[in-house]
């Protein structure tokens, strides 16, 4: 395949996109047809699609998402929201500070920022308005938090990225662990150093009775994860097997300490973990034939060769492309910014001594900060449907979190151990 006719592959899956063209539509179509030309059958496309789709992570998928469709719906966001405020309620900006601590919670649960944003969005600003909170700050602070969701384990960006360059997705899953904790406490001190200048008074003591209450209802949501994680790192179930317990027990959840038991209501949860489970698998079949396309023009080894030549260590090669990264971000979804450049870097991260679980996490926040980047920012805009602001207030209100994010990207582009010790001494010890 020429560089001509992968430039012209671009610039026409470019044009797609910029006429609102879904990204996985333009990819399918564009590169069945230049594998086609270049000589491929279509039986072969056929196969090596099968291949791709034949992949014990992908059945993980449509359970995953399932567990965070019930358990977004299930009232659970209310409850771990409710917990948190009784322990950290009595601290400046202890609502704030809940939120968050709700949020990480929440995102381990649930593996979508959006949907946290949704989640969270509808509870926690209304609640930080009325209790005086500044509302670009508190709709800052929401669409920052719900970038959580895709750092903290399970992650859905994490399982395309290991599909896409076949890594262990338990060792990504326990790669965003502590970068996600980072995160988190980032916002969570820089709300108690700003907490009484945005109006973050703290919460007066919940009473013994009601400590127990929140506490033990927010007990079931807290076993999603633990049973999701606990029985995938202790070696009990595989990544396919742990997904089917989570959404079974995320169900019985839902329906027996919940109270969820409208039939229309579970029904409305399976179809919409269908409808985005046949997203996933859509945009799994056209990352794997834009592999395919890359591959068979060369240019990830021609790029591979060409780093190494040009002396660049990891660190500078990873500078780069954080700077092209948050470019990019800023025009393109998470989704395409992965099935763009995982298929053409992959390869030279290995060349030049990049951990893939430091690749995948610098990969992540980069699509953290994509989320709330204008224009393209969803987390902006779910924020300003949510509640009825403009978008300029929210993107006001994000900024800090904003700098605080691109700073520990930065540290840990230039620290990877703070990505990799956790998979290191988890996996490698087993």
């Amino acid at each position: 395949m020429t560089p001509f006719m992968l430039l012209m592959g671009g610039l026409v899956i470019a044009a797609l996109l910029a006429l609102g063209v879904p990204i996985y539509v333009g990819l399918i179509l564009v590169s069945s047809l230049m594998l086609l030309v270049d000589g491929m059958s279509v039986a072969g496309i056929g196969q090596h699609v099968l291949d791709h789709l034949n992949t014990s992570a992908l059945v993980s998928v449509p359970f995953f998402l399932l567990a965070a469709v019930l358990m977004r719906g299930g009232g659970v966001a209310r409850s771990l929201f409710d917990a948190a405020v009784t322990w950290i309620g009595w601290l400046p900006g202890g609502l704030a500070l809940a939120g968050i601590a709700a949020t990480a919670v929440f995102a381990a649960i649930n593996g979508s920022s959006v949907a946290t944003a949704l989640a969270m969005g509808s509870l926690l600003v209304p609640m930080m308005v009325e209790r005086g909170y500044r509302p670009s700050f508190a709709m800052g602070l929401t669409a920052a938090a719900a970038t959580l969701g895709i750092l903290i384990p399970p992650s859905l960006p994490m399982i395309l990225i290991g599909l896409i360059t076949e890594v262990s997705i338990p060792r990504l899953f326990l790669a965003g662990v502590i970068p996600g904790l980072l995160q988190a406490a980032l916002f969570a001190g820089y709300v108690l150093i700003v907490a009484r200048r945005v109006g973050g008074h703290p919460m007066p003591f919940v009473d013994g009775r009601s400590f127990v209450h929140d506490n033990l209802r927010a007990l079931p949501a807290m076993a999603i994860p633990v049973v999701i994680l606990g029985g995938l790192y202790g070696g009990l179930v595989t990544l396919s097997e742990a997904a089917v317990l989570g959404a079974v027990v995320a169900l019985l959840v839902v329906v027996v300490f919940y109270k969820v038991r409208s039939f229309r209501t579970l029904a409305g949860f399976f179809t919409d973990s269908i409808g985005r489970t046949s997203i996933v698998v859509v945009i799994v079949i056209g990352a794997s034939l834009l592999s395919a396309v890359i591959i068979r023009s060369g240019a990830p080894q021609e790029l591979a060769r060409k780093v190494v030549e040009s002396g660049f260590e990891a660190w500078q090669f990873l500078l780069v492309l954080n700077v092209i990264l948050l470019v990019m971000g800023m025009f393109l979804e998470g989704v395409a910014i992965i099935l763009i450049v995982v298929p053409v870097v992959a390869p030279v991260i290995t060349q030049i001594g990049i951990a893939p679980e430091h690749f995948a996490v610098v990969m992540v926040i980069n699509i953290e900060l994509a989320l709330l980047s204008p224009p393209i920012g969803l987390n902006l805009f779910v924020l300003s449907n949510v509640t009825g602001r403009p978008v300029s207030e929210v993107l006001r209100g994000t900024l800090p979190f904003f700098l605080l994010m691109l700073g520990l990207l930065l540290l840990i582009t230039f620290v990877p151990e703070i990505s990799t010790w956790l998979p290191s001494a988890v996996m490698d010890a087993n």
